[in-house]
């Protein structure tokens, strides 16, 4: 987990985690699976970790893999991909495209979203502000990373890159297509508490501010994380103006009562 390895908690008692296998963290009587490297640690998916750990404690890590990747969030707009999907994707996952693999995980408009990225005028206006307030950080956390876009480009500016989703098989799809084995990578749900501690210099979030719940205590745990650092959000969404994005948009005025230090920036 290179910075935050000290600092991982339980997101139910709070307590810190430590390996104690290669495919698991323990805090006391609890444990959690940690699949290629990313620890599944989402507190409201209990029971799915469990599954996953039995497979795993059995020696059989495709059924454990197989079972996370059928877990969503809750804006998701289409049904999880079938079981013979998920089998089929962890299979030929070393010989097929990015758009294969998210295809077979019925991504669905997400996948043309993830695809398109590098050319999405939203990406680019992203990769602006970072580039604007960018002060040669030597780590950066990335809240709800998706499918790694941002991580690829920070890493390769050559910060220390940990990227953190609600989504196990987007941070899968990061690891395999777009964002390599450098960043860090943790599974775990912002609405509930974080699974660390540890400060960066760059604490980033990028078209996903709406799809948290409880926005001021992320909006905490941003500034939080940052430290004595900086944060930065970009394409926030502003409910007063007309889009077609699920999750639950706020308006200028309660972004600024969030964040009420901040500079902002149109988004064109």
């Amino acid at each position: 987990m290179g910075w935050a390895d000290a600092a991982l908690t339980s997101p139910v008692t709070g307590l810190p985690l430590l390996a104690d296998t290669a495919h698991s963290l323990a805090g006391g009587s609890e444990r959690w699976p940690v699949l290629e490297g990313i620890p599944f640690l989402r507190a409201d998916r209990r029971s799915l970790a469990d599954a996953a750990l039995a497979a795993l404690d059995a020696g059989d890590t495709e059924p454990a893999l197989v079972l996370l990747l059928g877990d969503q969030d809750n804006w998701a707009r289409t049904p999880p991909p079938d079981e013979a999907s998920r089998r089929a994707v962890v299979r030929d996952a070393g010989h097929i495209s990015f758009r294969d693999a998210m295809d077979r995980l019925a991504f669905g408009a997400v996948g043309a979203y993830f695809a398109h990225r590098w050319s999405d005028p939203t990406f680019l206006s992203g990769l602006a502000l970072a580039e604007a307030h960018w002060a040669a950080p030597a780590r950066v956390f990335e809240l709800a990373c998706g499918a790694g876009h941002y991580l690829r480009e920070f890493a390769r500016a050559g910060a220390n890159a940990v990227g953190g989703d609600i989504v196990f098989s987007k941070l899968w799809l990061a690891r395999h297509w777009v964002a390599g084995p450098a960043p860090n990578l943790v599974c775990f749900d912002a609405d509930a508490p974080w699974p660390f501690a540890a400060e960066a210099d760059l604490a980033f979030c990028h078209d996903a501010l709406y799809f948290f719940n409880d926005k001021p205590y992320v909006a905490t745990r941003l500034l939080a994380a940052a430290g004595q650092g900086t944060v930065l959000l970009s394409h926030i969404h502003n409910r007063a103006w007309p889009n077609f994005s699920s999750g639950a948009a706020i308006t200028l005025p309660e972004i600024l009562e969030l964040f009420p230090q901040a500079t902002l920036y149109d988004d064109h």
